[in-house]
């Protein structure tokens, strides 16, 4: 796999079809062929830096962007080992990791150099502005000379880690998988239809990027997109969505707060259908038209007729648009699959090699992340159990075997009749009351979709006996008293034990910045129950 990576790269330097676009002031578009020059020149200047023999270990932290982007390639193929450092970390935990992970040398965004000065190493920083290089730019470092090989590249490329929901991210050891045998004829030609006749082998494919590079995903399908010459777009969160209408992707990865804010703005286009659209919108579902593939010509009529305007609230392509890395509202996936697009749900951990579960074309069925691909069994508690082997395993440690070779995911669901699995919830999320009901905080909160969609939503309880909501409704809407009142309006639509009677109203939304989400925009749960633990609460029947 390493090699088939390193060729790759190598070939960047031919392409000048397929390119990466991003932002910096306005849009930005680079061809591989310039992405190539950009890697070889961070090359040079990472030899620079190097200062002693065995592995250079180089830290990034920062933002998704293109500059990050072109460093951790740029390790790769120097045969160079990159530690990706969550950015929304403090910067005594920044050290921390540095420190166990053997950093020699620490790249970062300029906007993160209050946070490191307690690293106790040198740091060059990019994304500086102005013209002129400060002493501790990295673009102002002079290169030299490095040969780069196949055989340089490291099996063991980088240190990643877990997102943190769970309180302490968790060190990920990134190794390439071993090289693929050789594959009979017939294994290769069937291999090669597929892929041919799939969307995969379309010239125009283009990825979405937006959450950031320290997740071990974003970078996996970085590597992908190079080694199947699929176009990459660069975005962040906090305009996402825009660039989404604007680049037109049709393969996103992302997280389910930006399907939930999309799907509120199809719901709105579809309800601005006029009397005739609206029949021919009836018998588009009566025929059930929206669940035919894509490129089914009945479809695509159809499509074009209803959905011209609705369409462009999510760029108007959506070949592979993938959701994971925490619960979805079934709502939302109705909505976009009303419309002909299928939000496939995957199901994985970072620490694991193998996705565990993920759902496809052929088996999709709304609310489950699919048929698991490897072997799985629910245990007495419902925690999700996995088999894989621990020879795959880069780390361990990182995992919990149980004696039958099991691994314990820390999730919670169960397969129906079929085969399908479902995720109910965290298992160190699931409030039990003192009466012995179970809450899963994450279903709770699919019920507030609108402060959900914003993740401006907790929902936990500080006595064991109520449910209590830690939230934030900004001032110009309305603030304290219409967070109560949209509190008591979603009540009813909980069971009675579920309901949520008390809260805290936030004067701050939840970010990164303030440590109460992690960079995939997942809660940080035990930390909000820790700040908001002395909080005086509400009543939202008040």
């Amino acid at each position: 796999m390493k090699r088939q990576f390193f060729a790759a790269l190598e070939r960047l330097a031919d392409n000048d079809r397929n390119d990466v676009v991003y932002r910096d002031g306005g849009r930005v578009r680079m061809t591989w062929a310039e992405l190539a020059r950009d890697i070889d020149r961070a090359v040079g200047r990472l030899a620079v830096l190097r200062t002693a023999d065995g592995v250079f270990t180089v830290g990034l932290i920062g933002p998704t962007s293109y500059e990050w982007m072109v460093l951790d390639l740029a390790c790769v193929k120097a045969g160079f080992r990159s530690v990706a450092v969550p950015e929304f970390l403090t910067g005594p935990e920044i050290a921390g990791l540095l420190k166990e992970a053997g950093a020699d040398v620490v790249l970062a965004d300029r906007a993160l150099a209050g946070r490191l000065a307690e690293t106790g190493l040198r740091a060059w920083y990019v994304r500086s502005g102005g013209t002129t290089p400060a002493a501790d730019d990295f673009d102002g470092i002079e290169g030299v000379p490095w040969t780069c090989t196949a055989d340089q590249v490291l099996d063991h490329y980088s240190i990643g880690y877990s997102s943190g929901t769970s309180g302490v991210v968790k060190r990920i050891d990134l190794t390439f998988p071993p090289e693929e045998r050789s594959r009979n004829l017939l294994g290769l030609a069937v291999q090669y239809y597929r892929y041919r006749t799939s969307f995969w082998s379309r010239k125009d494919n283009k990825l979405f990027i937006f959450m950031p590079f320290s997740h071990l995903q974003q970078r996996a399908f970085v590597r992908l997109a190079l080694m199947r010459r699929i176009s990459i777009v660069l975005s962040d969160p906090g305009r996402c969505i825009q660039d989404l209408i604007v680049e037109k992707p049709n393969i996103m990865v992302s997280v389910p707060m930006i399907y939930e804010a999309l799907a509120t703005r199809i719901e709105q286009k579809l309800a601005q259908l006029n009397t005739r659209r609206q029949a021919v919108f009836r018998l588009y579902l009566r025929l059930g038209i929206n669940r035919l593939r894509n490129g089914h010509p009945v479809k695509r009529l159809f499509g074009r007729y209803l959905f011209a305007k609705v369409r462009k609230v999510y760029g108007g392509r959506a070949d592979y648009f993938v959701t994971g890395s925490a619960p979805i509202d079934q709502r939302t996936l109705t909505t976009f699959h009303r419309v002909g697009v299928k939000i496939y749900e995957g199901y994985g951990q970072s620490e694991l090699p193998r996705i565990i579960s993920m759902s496809s074309e052929k088996d999709f069925r709304i609310g489950s992340v699919g048929k698991p691909r490897v072997p799985v069994k629910i245990g007495a508690d419902g925690e999700i159990l996995v088999k894989i082997d621990r020879a795959e395993l880069a780390t361990p440690s990182a995992v919990t075997f149980d004696p039958d070779g099991y691994i314990h995911t820390g999730d919670l669901g169960h397969l129906d009749r079929d085969g399908f699995l479902f995720i109910d919830g965290r298992k160190d999320d699931v409030i039990v009351l003192d009466n012995g009901k179970k809450v899963f905080p994450a279903a709770v909160e699919t019920v507030f979709r609108e402060l959900k969609a914003e993740d401006s939503i907790c929902v936990t309880s500080f006595d064991g006996k109520r449910i209590a909501a830690v939230a934030h409704w900004p001032a110009e809407r309305g603030g304290r008293e219409a967070l109560r009142r949209y509190l008591a309006e979603g009540n009813p639509k909980l069971p009675e034990h579920e309901k949520v009677t008390l809260f805290a109203y936030t004067e701050e939304p939840f970010t990164e910045e303030n440590g109460l989400l992690t960079g995939t925009r997942k809660l940080r749960r035990r930390r909000i129950r820790t700040v908001f633990g002395a909080a005086e609460l509400e009543r939202v029947d008040a």
